[in-house]
């Protein structure tokens, strides 16, 4: 047996890095949220955090053994996923990662996309968004929904210009929900 001899700031701090060590785990979270893990929850913000967690987890104290960091984990991770901040940190880390992307606003999320599928790609979030119901907006609330809510990185085309084509976007989002909905 090999002892270890550290100091921690806090018991928030040495949770944070036993649950840190459980995220980095999970490849497939590390790849999707390593560095929004670490920019969220490096420093005293990120202890802030993990005290929160286990004061809301356990109340009453508890003594933390495998079982209750793996919930403390799912907890960090899900605050990930879910608080506003940390979706806005992972958009823009998804906008440098990816080549070619669409970014929808009222996600905070990021969807690659290959060259030239800019305009599908904003046609398949607004399918899974609004399903049929996209045929009861007019043509010029959905043009101004379509400019508000998403920015492209594109070679070839801007969010304005995939604008101007509202009307086939909204037959074609009516369409393929529709179809959706027959299958």
């Amino acid at each position: 047996m090999e002892k270890l001899h550290f100091k921690v700031e806090s018991p928030a701090n040495f949770v944070k890095l036993a649950c840190t060590i459980l995220f980095e785990r999970k490849e497939k979270l590390l790849e999707d949220y390593g560095s929004t893990w670490h920019d969220v929850f490096d420093g005293d913000a990120g202890n802030q955090h993990f005290q929160r967690f286990m004061e809301d987890l356990f109340p009453n104290g508890c003594v933390v053994g495998e079982s209750e960091l793996n919930l403390i984990t799912d907890r960090a991770v899900h605050f990930l996923k879910t608080d506003e901040a940390c979706l806005d940190i992972k958009a823009n880390h998804d906008k440098a990662r990816f080549t070619y992307w669409v970014y929808f606003a009222p996600e905070h999320k990021v969807y690659a996309c290959s060259f030239a599928r800019h305009e599908e790609t904003i046609i398949d979030i607004l399918t899974a968004f609004f399903g049929k119901s996209i045929g009861d907006y007019s043509l010029c609330a959905l043009k101004q929904f379509i400019l508000n809510s998403f920015e492209i990185k594109s070679d070839n085309s801007s969010v304005r210009s995939i604008a101007e084509d509202v009307q086939y976007i909204q037959e074609s989002a009516f369409f393929r929900s529709i179809g959706a909905y027959k299958t």
